[in-house]
């Protein structure tokens, strides 16, 4: 039987009978290309084929297993997977089981940040399958598919029902839907250079369940996991054991550009079963004792020798190594520069502000863990918690010099990422590859916390300068913004430039990452400029910068929305009255009004007529700021005490409202917006990555601080939920709006702009000290 798709051009999903068993049977749904239909029907006859994983089988017991190569990384995702499968085929998402991002076993790949894209494909799968199934079930009971009804897997038409698992009993079905997108593989010609990190995108557009009909989507059903990590059934990928296998711990160079001179000596009377294994500048000792490794690595360490390299300007010297570095055109800009600056030039009043932010690190609880066995014939199969199985795959093929296709990823859990494994890089797993390659044997690698903070990729410092003009109501008129940073891009393998084996090297560059929310602003300009590593060339590792949570957007927006509160004080207006005047997007009204509503917010220009820099006693404020994100309204009002003695900065509360579209899993949506306050209110308060001339110095919790429990403030969640726009990004954009609301909130309790994060008491206090307040 044949499903049809109105979409022009694709290939028509298949129905076929792969055959009859005794016992049991299954529908798979397996993909292929529209580009290779005429090529696979001028195959010869017995032309090898190759078996293409399955997204999804029904089988006969009724239980559903679904395949998706993005993984969990603790915002839900498998929770929400389930759902939207079990909507459009009508079951519950408990007889759902999610295989998550084996490559050997999942079919599609892509960025495990990317919901919106990962779950429009399974929602197709599942529309596809749903067609198919109710074309059997016609076949069978033999009533026309517009008489069919379907709950909880039951089908049922003219007094009759079968269950899905009847309707697959005794028989082996493959529906085959169309999909485009590559494989991810190394591509010398992309900005990454690894092509496909995307995945394969189900095509055409086979009827999908309306909103309006929703039994499950839009329901706070548990994530799945949850209960096995409570009672400690989880298996983490630190827990992975392997036959003869060695643990390994790293002796990194002694600065991010140091070459090796000699390798300590092992003490075999100490460590009688450990071994040193060098390749260039990559050091390790090995043993199949954990504890002997770690022991024998600390010694092996204080007697290598390194050389001195100082190629760093040291973190305080960061803004000024930014601007004098010689831009050249803008990586990316948008808007008209001529209308622009025609308008600036003609304002009656300007307003023009510099932000900044240090290098800060993704920083997980939990360093990096990977084990990595590869055999005599190139065979490699690595354990990891990567977010991106397939681009890790492609990477590992690449530095170990394999073909791909010998290369398995199987992925676990463990400790989030934030964003630093997007692109399949900057973890153990090529430390751990490499070593096995020179070992023969199955190799675990675990980072110290040292080892993370001091060699995984950072989120990069950086500069912007702004300028708006204002008419004579106050509103703005021309906006523009140059964005400066060195690249967030550089996901290349530590282990693969220590060894000086083969690996990717990214392209210099930077992006407009803002969605403009402001359409009555008609004269904008963007520029973004990126920058290669500081200190980094073709022999070094530098401080190599990756994207974070809300990458781009999280710091622009950080300028954009400072510079909306500091023009709506220079017009003596209410900072959302403000943001009111200068959109008609309803969605937007709406989330501004709501959570205005939940926090409780009362009308009047900032700063407070009681602020003060001065004094022994706190002093409150309130601040805010939006944000739209991938379909997504972000509105955040955070209310902070400041002690202007001691340059003490609390939040006492932060009210964050979101219009999704149409929200998945409430209590989930709940926890990852509270999450990413978590980061945002660390990010603005505390985080900051310190290095001198050669090397990070911010290595342990003491030296780079995050938020402690202590210090977390009442959070307060609005959610708006919406049946006709579609679904929205709900995990990414709460870090991105509470910085600049925090720093709008400092300048109302204080008269000070704050145009540097983070707040930390020693800014505080010499901000306080040197910059003249402004009055109210």
């Amino acid at each position: 039987m044949v499903v049809k798709t109105d979409r022009p051009g694709s290939i028509a999903p298949t129905l076929t009978r792969r055959g009859f068993v005794k016992m049991g049977g299954a529908l798979m749904v397996s993909f292929q290309f529209p580009a290779l239909s005429a090529v696979a029907a001028e195959a010869p006859p017995g032309a090898a084929t190759t078996h293409l994983v399955s997204w999804l089988e029904i089988r006969q017991d009724n239980t559903i297993l679904v395949r998706t190569g993005r993984t969990e990384i603790g915002t839900g995702m498998s929770a929400y997977y389930a759902q939207v499968i079990a909507e459009e085929l009508s079951v519950r998402p408990e007889s759902i089981t999610l295989l998550m991002g084996d490559t050997d076993r999942t079919p599609d790949g892509g960025y495990s940040a990317g919901l919106l894209s990962g779950a429009a494909n399974l929602r197709k799968v599942g529309a596809y399958t749903y067609q198919a199934l109710l074309g059997l079930a016609a076949e069978k009971l033999r009533v026309p598919v517009s008489a069919l009804t379907v709950d909880d897997g039951v089908v049922s038409g003219t007094g009759k029902s079968l269950r899905y698992g009847q309707l697959v009993q005794d028989q082996q079905l493959d529906l085959k839907i169309p999909v485009s997108g590559v494989p991810a593989r190394v591509d010398p010609t992309s900005w990454i250079r690894i092509a496909g990190l995307d995945g394969l995108i189900v095509l055409g557009d086979p009827p999908t369940k309306p909103v309006t009909q929703y039994k499950v989507v839009g329901k706070s059903h548990p994530m799945p996991g949850i209960p096995d990590k409570v009672t400690g059934k989880t298996q983490w990928s630190c827990d992975v054991t392997l036959p003869g296998m060695l643990h390994a711990r790293m002796i990194r160079p002694a600065t991010l550009g140091s070459t090796l001179i000699s390798v300590g000596a092992l003490d075999k009377t100490r460590f009688p079963t450990a071994q040193v294994i060098t390749k260039q500048n990559l050091v390790a000792v090995l043993s199949p004792n954990e504890w002997e490794a770690t022991s024998a690595a600390r010694s092996v360490a204080s007697a290598t020798k390194w050389t001195e390299w100082s190629g760093l300007p040291g973190s305080e010297n960061l803004t000024q190594t930014l601007r004098s570095y010689k831009w050249g055109a803008p990586s990316e800009s948008r808007g008209k520069a001529a209308d622009v600056n025609a308008a600036l030039a003609h304002a009656s009043k300007t307003i023009s502000a510099t932000y900044e932010q240090p290098y800060i690190k993704h920083a997980p609880i939990g360093p990096f863990v990977a084990v990595a066995d590869v055999r005599g014939d190139g065979t490699t199969t690595v354990w990891t918690h990567s977010a991106n199985s397939q681009g890790l795959r492609a990477q590992i093929a690449n530095t170990l010099s394999v073909p791909i296709e010998k290369v398995v990823v199987r992925w676990l859990d463990h400790a989030g990422q934030f964003g630093r494994t997007t692109f399949g890089g900057d973890g153990a797993e090529g430390d751990a590859a490499i070593l096995s390659q020179l070992a023969g044997k199955p190799v675990r690698v675990q980072w110290t916390l040292q080892d993370d903070l001091a060699w995984s990729a950072s989120s990069p410092g950086w500069v912007e300068d702004i300028t708006c003009s204002l008419d004579g109501r106050g509103c703005v008129t021309a906006l523009h913004s140059g964005f400066y940073s060195p690249q967030s891009n550089d996901a290349r393998i530590v282990g693969a430039i220590l060894a000086g084996m083969p690996g990717i090297q990214p392209e210099a560059g930077y992006w407009i990452a803002t969605e403009w929310p402001y359409d009555k602003i008609e004269n904008r300009l963007e520029e973004a400029y990126g920058m290669p590593n500081l200190g980094a060339d073709s022999s070094t590792i530098g401080m190599r910068g990756l994207i974070m949570r809300t990458p781009g957007q999280r710091q622009q927006n950080f300028a954009l929305e400072s510079l909306m509160n500091e023009a709506a004080s220079c017009a003596g207006i209410d900072p959302i009255q403000f943001r009111l005047l200068h959109t008609t997007d309803q969605r937007l009204i709406d989330i501004i009004h709501a959570t205005a509503r939940a926090a409780a917010w009362e009308p009047r220009s900032s700063p407070h007529p009681g602020a003060r820099r001065t004094g022994a006693g706190p002093v409150a404020g309130r601040g805010v700021a939006i944000m739209i994100r991938e379909n997504s309204y972000w509105m955040g009002i955070a209310e902070v005490e400041v002690t202007p003695e001691t340059g003490a900065v609390l939040v006492t509360k932060l009210t964050l409202g979101l219009d999704c579209g149409k929200i998945i899993n409430p209590r989930q949506l709940e926890r990852c917006m509270k999450s990413g306050v978590v980061m945002g209110v660390s990010e603005a308060l505390k985080e900051e990555v310190v290095f001198d001339k050669g090397k990070i110095t911010s290595t342990s919790w003491s030296r780079y601080k995050i938020l402690t429990m202590a210090e977390m403030p009442e959070v307060k969640v609005v959610q708006l939920s919406r049946d006709d726009k579609g679904f929205g990004g709900g995990s990414e954009g709460a870090n991105a709006v509470c910085p600049p609301a925090i720093a709008a909130a400092f300048f109302d309790a204080t008269g000070v702009n704050a145009r540097r994060i983070p707040l930390t008491p020693a800014y505080v206090t010499t901000l306080l000290k040197g910059q003249p307040a402004v009055r109210p």
